[in-house]
């Protein structure tokens, strides 16, 4: 009787862990292939564009604007804050639509945290960018992309280039088009 237990016991640990670890297989297999599948040339709406629909709509300060991969095409997500949220905005990049806003409440752990305002007049354009970081990764084309502003001095473009199923990102000074980082990705 013993035995019979530790063996369904056991096949049901075995079941759990195959079920656990194939869902994150196919999680990191699903984000891979959304970016596999993406066409930057689908790209309707530019993050000027984007940043003026938040701006009509918000009152608040933008610290990054991120261009990326979902399975229903490319999104902008505005990271903002204010005086005592942060945000993160959802933009549709085809129809330049207002997707979903999420807030966050800051605690008064985050208070070490210093925030910086984005002037993506100042940055080199997605494109410019996009070219920088597809000539260091050697091929490919660029993605998705990220530009933050890391200090009071520097903002950065991380750009994603993707060439034959391996990805390069590519860190970027937005306002002097200096290479910071090549990071390849080896899995």
């Amino acid at each position: 009787m013993k035995n019979r237990r530790k063996k369904i016991i056991g096949g049901i640990a075995v079941t759990v862990i195959l079920v656990v670890g194939g869902g994150y297989a196919w999680a990191a297999t699903s984000d891979q292939q959304e970016l596999d599948n993406s066409n930057p040339e689908e790209i309707e709406v530019t993050e000027e564009q984007a940043l003026t629909t938040f701006s009509d709509e918000y009152d608040q300060t933008v610290e990054s604007l991120e261009l990326e991969t979902s399975r229903d095409g490319y999104m902008y997500d505005v990271e903002s804050y204010d005086n005592q949220t942060e945000y993160n905005t959802t933009i549709d990049a085809n129809s330049g639509d207002i997707i979903d806003t999420k807030s966050d409440n800051d605690d008064d752990e985050d208070e070490e945290e210093h925030r910086y305002e984005l002037d993506q007049q100042e940055a080199i354009s997605r494109e410019e960018a996009s070219e920088i970081a597809e000539n260091e990764a050697g091929g490919g084309q660029a993605r998705e992309w990220k530009l933050e502003r890391v200090s009071d001095s520097t903002q950065i473009w991380e750009v994603n280039v993707l060439e034959n199923g391996n990805e390069t990102e590519v860190a970027i000074n937005a306002e002097d088009s200096e290479v910071l980082e090549v990071e390849q990705d080896d899995d």
